[in-house]
């Protein structure tokens, strides 16, 4: 509280019966107006104080909303302990949806009070505003608060007080035209003055204890709580100044990969973990043409574009695992998530984690449950799953579909008199004989088992030259000698049995049992050729 202005000396009885009924008024005027004031005061400033936290709550609501969705506790604690510095704050809270603390932060020096002033706020998913993460909870330090509040309201009070004396200095003025001069004085120092530089009227000699000297201390008063005003906010601007830069460093050094665009499908705004997994520089990606940067980034654009529609019309993130765009010789993938806002225009807000050994490790599995160990053939469950598919392709199509069934002549001896491993080179070497006889981008070669093999090509019938041809193809290839590691050099024989859809059947399984048929009977009539099925 301001200490009480000196009483005024040296006025003639006139004047200071005039003075007395000037300050009478002045007085009254002054307590009404203190009050007045002093209530409003205290009810803005608390409002100002739980604005102000309820702003820094706004500053880190998403940053909250990212470490509740991440379940990142480094990050949530990192959050409140910031919040947690402000003097206005006792204990924030973040909880999840089930009520369970993510992360608690008590202010050092502060003790939890249950019937402190709670602010809360509800988090929700930083990609589908449906979806409740939980809540930050913030209990305010109601002493501080209030004593703020106190001293804003009596500020303000005091300032009324010295209105209402500077009112009454004035009709003094006009009255007595004593002190005019020393008015325009104090006006012009007055604006000659920087707000917030510290610097305060002098009073004048003579006029210590008169109305001059009770207008300098209101001016000067109120240029004190104008200076604590501008503290208080410069103090709150490096605050905010503070949480964006350490947004930014989280945004930058984010293991995922973060990028906006506009609506033309330009980059707004990655961090550099962007630039890293795509494989192309910042300055490079920024330069791109309208929907360059889909085009350029992702193997399958037009699958990018529908998932941007489908999350602008469905209003929540969707995702998917996608491939890039190929840069040397590794095939490389991310998972990317992606969000649509419609602020100002509509923006397209990605985020993308490297899986590409993920991918390889998954394609590494496919491949060994569907191919035989020895000849990297299709194994048995994969051939007779290919070999359905076919079958209900060529049936949907009206198309035919030829299956051969494979067995090697004299493969037993070779491996009791050669052995296991050079049985398995002559598998191995037969496997790629049968590879280099058929159309290999749209044929299937498998391995059943031992010396059994069955081929099926697709779009050819029992009449068709290309069938002929792949048998003769065959019969000559696996008839070559082959030579083993150990420079000996071995011959096999071949009898294929022939079945085609749908002459021979309509389902794989007929068509295996009609080419196992005709492959007995060239087994029963010298082996070493080829037999079409008989019609059903």
């Amino acid at each position: 509280m301001k200490s009480a202005p000196p009483r005024v000396r040296g006025a003639n009885s006139l004047q200071l019966r005039f003075m007395l009924l000037v300050f009478a008024s002045a007085a009254l005027l002054a307590v009404v107006a203190a009050t007045v004031a002093y209530q409003l005061g205290q009810a803005r400033a608390l409002a100002s104080s739980r604005s102000g936290v309820e702003a820094l709550a706004t500053a880190v609501e998403k940053t909250v909303a990212i470490g509740a969705f991440a379940n990142d506790a480094v990050l949530l604690q990192e959050v409140a302990s910031g919040l947690a510095r402000n003097e206005l704050v006792d204990v924030v809270e973040v909880l999840t949806a089930d009520g369970r603390a993510l992360t608690k932060v008590l202010r050092s020096g502060a003790t939890e009070r249950l019937d402190a002033t709670l602010l809360t706020r509800p988090i929700v998913s930083p990609f589908d505003a449906n979806e409740s993460l939980g809540q930050l909870r913030i209990r305010l330090n109601d002493a501080k608060v209030q004593a703020d509040a106190d001293r804003e309201a009596y500020t303000l009070a005091a300032a009324m007080a010295g209105q209402a004396a500077l009112l009454a200095v004035i009709l003094y003025l006009l009255a007595a035209r004593l002190v005019s001069r020393p008015i325009v004085r104090l006006a012009s120092a007055l604006r000659r003055m920087t707000p917030g530089s510290g610097e305060r009227l002098g009073t004048p000699q003579g006029h210590a204890a008169d109305e001059i000297g009770v207008l300098i201390a209101g001016a000067n008063a109120l240029l004190e709580s104008n200076e604590r005003a501008l503290q208080i906010e410069r103090r709150l601007r490096a605050e905010v100044e503070a949480m964006e830069a350490q947004y930014r460093q989280i945004f930058d050094s984010s293991s995922a990969g973060i990028f906006v665009l506009n609506e033309e499908g330009r980059l707004i705004n990655g961090n550099p973990t962007v630039s890293r997994v795509v494989g192309l520089s910042m300055a490079e990606l920024r330069g791109l043409s309208e929907h360059g940067f889909i085009s350029r980034v992702f193997h399958r654009p037009e699958q990018v574009r529908q998932m941007i529609d489908d999350a602008a019309r469905r209003g929540e993130t969707v995702s998917a695992d996608l491939e890039l765009v190929q840069q040397g010789d590794q095939r490389r993938w991310v998972h990317c998530l992606i969000s649509v806002q419609h602020v100002d225009g509509r923006t397209v807000e990605g985020v993308i984690y490297d899986i590409t050994e993920r991918k390889s490790d998954e394609n590494e599995v496919r491949h060994r449950a569907e191919h035989d160990a020895l000849t990297q053939l299709k194994n048995r469950a994969a051939g007779q799953a290919t070999l359905e598919r076919f079958a209900s392709e060529a049936q949907s199509r009206g198309a035919s579909l030829s299956v051969a069934c494979i067995d090697l002549d004299g493969f037993k001896q070779i491996n009791d008199a050669h052995g296991h491993h050079a049985g398995d080179e002559v598998l191995v070497a037969c496997a790629e004989r049968m590879r280099a006889a058929v159309r290999r981008s749209s044929d299937l070669v498998a391995r059943l088992g031992g010396d059994e093999f069955v081929i099926a090509l697709r779009d050819v019938g029992p009449g068709d030259a290309v069938l002929a041809q792949a048998m003769q193809d065959l019969l000559e290839g696996l008839s070559q000698p082959i030579v083993l590691s150990t420079g000996e050099a071995v011959n096999v024989g071949v009898s294929i049995g022939v079945a085609c859809l749908p002459v021979h059947g309509s389902d794989p399984q007929q068509l295996t049992r009609a080419a196992d048929e005709a492959l007995y009977h060239v087994k029963r009539n010298g082996k070493q050729a080829f037999a079409l099925a008989v019609p059903g």
